[in-house]
């Protein structure tokens, strides 16, 4: 039996919440100086609040209708990892995740990286009545190919390897953060997914802005719009820490964040500050 460092659940602004990811890293290293003791795997749920568009660490702004956000009153924030626009709203549920590099779990692979995570969310989305599966190398890297030029600028509507579909639309995107002393793993859901909401944020012309939406409602989804509409944030965290016991033995600890990891997030606030 392995024990896992559980954070508190947060609901903060978006660069707040970015600061805390950047603080688990910074936790890997710190407990790693200290010979006596091994850092743990640490994990934290959390939402933001208000909504935000959150852009790739390469997403050009001229993508993004920066009026438009404006107008909606949507701040813009740059994240670490790579992707396109995530539009983070009150109903989406993200997680983090850090393994430290000695850790039987961490794997060199990138790739191979998720594949355990993957099937820990597959096995969650199946306790909650909803039919899932991780996409495979081969279809994620044929979908891209193929990928049009509308579902390419928000990062949900793009599959990658492991990624979790239900059918032909995907529910459960996927990201990484790499560095010498660990990983970090994130992924993220909505309980609904608003395609016109993202869309009217995105620089193109209004008269694709249905065609946008019509084909990024045929690639992603929500849990509600599958069905269980009852299910709520704590069912599918329940859920999920029920699946890593089962499949790996791990049980959750509530752990407060150490001081060097409020250090860590304090100092990478400016970081994550709004772009506009």
């Amino acid at each position: 039996m392995e024990t896992w460092r559980l954070l508190p659940w947060s609901t903060g602004t978006a660069d707040a919440e970015l600061a805390l990811a950047h603080g688990l890293l910074a936790g890997l290293d710190s407990v790693g100086q200290q010979p006596i003791e091994q850092p743990r795997p640490a994990l934290r749920w959390y939402g933001m609040s208000p909504p935000a568009l959150i852009i790739g660490s390469g997403q050009s702004l001229e993508q993004i209708d920066q009026l438009a956000c404006q107008r909606a009153g949507i701040q813009i924030y740059r994240r670490s990892s790579g992707g396109s626009a995530v539009l983070a709203t009150p109903d989406m549920l993200m997680c983090d995740l850090v393994l430290p590099r000695h850790h039987r779990l961490w794997l060199a692979d990138v790739t191979e990286s998720y594949r355990w995570f993957s099937d820990i969310w597959v096995a969650t989305l199946i306790r909650l009545g909803v039919p899932a599966r991780s996409i495979s190398i081969a279809e994620a890297r044929s979908d891209t190919q193929h990928q049009d030029q509308w579902s390419r600028r928000v990062c949900f509507a793009g599959r990658s390897p492991y990624e979790i579909m239900t059918g032909e639309r995907k529910v459960i995107g996927l990201s990484q953060v790499r560095r010498r002393s660990g990983l970090l793993i994130q992924a993220g859901l909505y309980l609904h997914w608003h395609a016109a909401a993202i869309s009217r944020l995105l620089n193109i012309p209004i008269s694709e802005q249905m065609i946008m939406i019509e084909r990024l409602d045929q690639r992603v989804t929500g849990i509600h719009d599958l069905g269980p509409a009852d299910v709520q944030h704590t069912d599918i965290m329940a859920a999920f820490t029920t699946a890593l016991n089962q499949h790996f033995g791990m049980t959750l600890e509530p752990a407060d964040w150490s001081p060097t990891e409020q250090e860590a997030q304090h100092q990478a606030h400016a970081r994550y500050a709004p772009i506009r």
